[in-house]
């Protein structure tokens, strides 16, 4: 047989009755496009680097550190030198004697993913990962933190990444939640719900995400997990209420209008909770 055929004969049993796309993670075959065949490994790149995704709270954490600009983890084209905030750049600062890394993601699950492996082939092993997300339950108060446990795989990504399930769930959110524990953070501990489609959250399959225990629904969470497990790095998640949907009405809350103070403590959170990692 040759090596054409014993390649197609090795991907049958891949392919063979697989009737959804959730079924699309392949674990037998290497990926043909790698991100270390877009980047290499930069000596002294931070091993430790904290994600966002609101550019005001990016705002907020260039105008209070002092930065250094490092590499684009925009695989597209990189940053140009007069634009410091524009997303994907990374950034190294020092928190408490450690020197950290930062970047800011655009959202939804593709795009973190994929600043995520960059940072990954450039050398970051541990992840801060945190940004906005809606309250499902009454019980989360307007910008309260929440440390996902694990999260409703209802996006594309993670379907690459991890075999196909409803729920992937997030093992490091135990240390996460003992480090603000220590910090003396509140928190809530829970599962989230993970969609690609905010315009979509229905009436109907929000209360059926509420009665399956989902406390709060953003848009990374899942798939962060699942390139977490597949890559062997560390990513820790918390998250804080912006809006809210609950009484199957929308409560944008503060939504856009959160001021730059409580931006800068979510900073703080993220960055204390990085160097105690």
């Amino acid at each position: 047989m040759d090596s054409a055929n014993r390649h197609a004969h090795h991907l049958l049993p891949i392919r063979k009755g697989v009737r959804m796309i959730t079924h699309s993670y392949d674990p037998y075959t290497p990926e043909i496009i790698s991100p270390r065949d877009m980047v290499k490994p930069i000596p002294g790149f931070p091993d430790t680097m904290l994600v966002t995704f609101q550019p005001r709270t990016f705002a907020v954490f260039l105008d209070q550190y002092d930065t250094t600009p490092l590499a684009s983890l925009d695989l597209e084209e990189a940053p140009l030198s007069d634009s410091p905030g524009i997303m994907g750049r990374a950034y190294s600062f020092s928190h408490s004697g450690r020197v950290l890394g930062a970047a800011l993601s655009p959202i939804g699950a593709p795009a973190a993913v994929a600043l995520v492996e960059t940072a990954i082939a450039y050398g970051t092993t541990t992840f801060v990962v945190f940004g906005t997300c809606g309250a499902l339950v009454p019980e989360i108060e307007s910008g309260g933190l929440i440390v996902p446990t694990s999260a409703y795989r209802d996006e594309g990504t993670s379907y690459h990444y991890a075999p196909a399930s409803d729920e992937i769930a997030i093992p490091s959110a135990a240390k996460t939640a003992a480090i603000l524990d220590a910090l003396s953070v509140p928190h809530t501990l829970g599962k989230v719900w993970t969609t690609d489609a905010f315009f979509r959250e229905t009436q109907a399959t929000t209360a059926k995400r509420v009665r399956e225990g989902c406390v709060a629904v953003d848009m990374e969470a899942s798939a962060l997990a699942a390139v977490a497990r597949f890559r062997q790095v560390a990513i820790h998640q918390f998250l804080y209420a912006a809006d809210a949907l609950t009484d199957q009405t929308w409560d944008p809350r503060l939504l856009g209008t959160l001021p730059a103070e409580p931006r800068a403590r979510y900073l703080r959170i993220a960055a204390e909770l990085a160097v105690r990692l």
